[in-house]
């Protein structure tokens, strides 16, 4: 066994004078640690203090409006539809022989849209004519009276039958004479005295004749063909309206929306319901200058609506673009299925772009207020309610600039739809905070929440 060396033994006696002691260690670590955690606690502090609020922001909301335009109160969607919308219809029962027209074109009040094969209604006419003529000369003779030939000839006729009276009575004279002395028949003896009945008889036919002729017609003969006469000029005059029928023309100027039948197709004046067979209706048409906008408006918003109100008509196919509108009619009974009442917004300036059957939304519009500068300038600045900070009697609203935020005083305008306007105090470029928190300072280091 190898023997410790007698030096390494002694060094393991020496004592370290390196070596320090664990509690005086202890003691200088705490004089280094704790400076450190002050710092380390104060910087916190400071980070803490210096810390960006998560806040709420919204934009300034712009509406370009006219001068005195109102607040938008409350929107509703719809359809554009003509405020005349006009169907066509034939009076009569007949074929349709020309029909110049086209879905689209624009036609006067008055032109010629239709003909209708006339050739039986001017048969009619020319009969009526005719029946008219004979009545009139019928009147006018016996208007006139008698004429003194026609007189004269009565008066002859008179004669005449007086003469052969005369005769008949001699004849019958005779004959009762021969038979007395038994030289005649009983037989021959009626027959003339039959003879003489019918000359009689005759004579007071000529007078009566004779004294008529003399007195003139009758009042009531007149009167009696004047009426003959009305009824047939009344029939004349019907026969040239029907006449008159077989062409159809434009009851207002307008533009031809649906042509409902076409040449060679019967159309009637009675709607026997169906698709086929005669056609009542042959022509649709309407004034697509003036228009209007029909939306249902759900009830509960039906307070806020009244005839006359100013309104603002957006198409689907151009929101940009705005039409000035006007609450035309209000249904008188609501819908109760849906829950809505209808109402007709009178488009007020359309222009080529806006049609009948799209898509619109209308904005009713309040009452304006003359003090909004902003309205005036053609724009009106919208803020949400949520975002207005009220310090007794002074408004203001906190907008975010260089991560901070700042306080602006406003001047406040109308409520709507959109919130509150603001007359005076924003441009419109602003961020806002949306329910500030109740400490939030002036300068404070801000930061949009996600």
């Amino acid at each position: 066994m190898t023997q410790p060396n007698l030096e390494d033994q002694l060094s393991q006696l020496r004592i370290d004078k390196g070596r320090k002691s664990p509690v005086r260690r202890r003691g200088r670590l705490r004089w280094i640690v704790l400076p450190v955690l002050a710092v380390l606690i104060a910087y916190g502090g400071f980070r803490q203090m210096n810390a960006a609020v998560s806040v709420q922001t919204a934009r300034v909301e712009k509406e370009t409006v006219v001068p005195g335009q109102g607040p938008a109160l409350v929107t509703a969607s719809g359809y554009v539809v003509p405020r005349h919308n006009v169907e066509v219809s034939s009076k009569i029962m007949g074929r349709i022989v020309e029909m110049n027209i086209r879905r689209g074109d624009y036609v006067n009040a008055g032109d010629v849209l239709i003909r209708i094969e006339d050739d039986d209604f001017k048969a009619r006419v020319l009969s009526a004519e005719s029946q008219v003529a004979t009545l009139r000369a019928r009147l006018a003779e016996l208007r006139a009276g008698s004429r003194p030939q026609e007189i004269q000839a009565a008066n002859a006729a008179v004669a005449s039958a007086q003469a052969s009276l005369k005769s008949a009575d001699l004849d019958l004279q005779r004959l009762e004479a021969l038979v007395k002395q038994g030289a005649v028949s009983k037989q021959e003896l009626d027959r003339a005295r039959a003879a003489r009945d019918v000359a009689a008889a005759d004579l007071d036919s000529r007078r009566s004749t004779a004294e008529l002729l003399k007195i003139g017609t009758r009042k009531e003969q007149i009167e009696a063909a004047e009426a003959q006469l009305r009824e047939a000029e009344a029939n004349l005059e019907l026969t040239k309206t029907e006449l008159g029928y077989t062409v159809i023309h434009a009851p207002i100027s307008g533009t031809i929306l649906e042509k409902l039948a076409d040449v060679g197709e019967l159309v009637t004046n009675t709607n026997f319901g169906g698709t086929r067979g005669a056609k009542n209706s042959v022509v649709t048409m309407a004034d697509i200058k003036d228009l209007q906008v029909e939306v249902d408006l759900n009830e509960s918003e039906l307070p806020k609506v009244k005839p006359g109100q100013a309104a603002t008509v957006r198409l689907d196919i151009n929101p940009e673009k705005a039409y000035a509108g006007e609450v035309d009619e209000i249904a008188p009974q609501g819908d109760r299925q849906k829950g809505s009442i209808q109402v007709k917004v009178r488009v007020k300036d359309p222009d080529d772009l806006i049609r009948p059957e799209l898509n619109a939304r209308v904005t009713f519009l309040g009452d304006a207020e003359p003090e909004e500068s902003a309205a005036k300038a053609g724009v009106r600045l919208w803020i949400p309610k949520s975002a207005v900070v009220q310090n007794g009697s002074e408004t203001t609203v906190f907008v975010i600039e260089n991560g901070m935020a700042r306080s602006k005083r406003v001047t406040l305008g109308l409520s709507g739809e959109k919130g509150v306007s603001v007359a005076e105090g924003l441009t419109g470029d602003e961020t806002l905070i949306v329910s500030p928190p109740k400490n939030l300072k002036e300068e404070a280091r801000v930061a949009a929440a996600s």
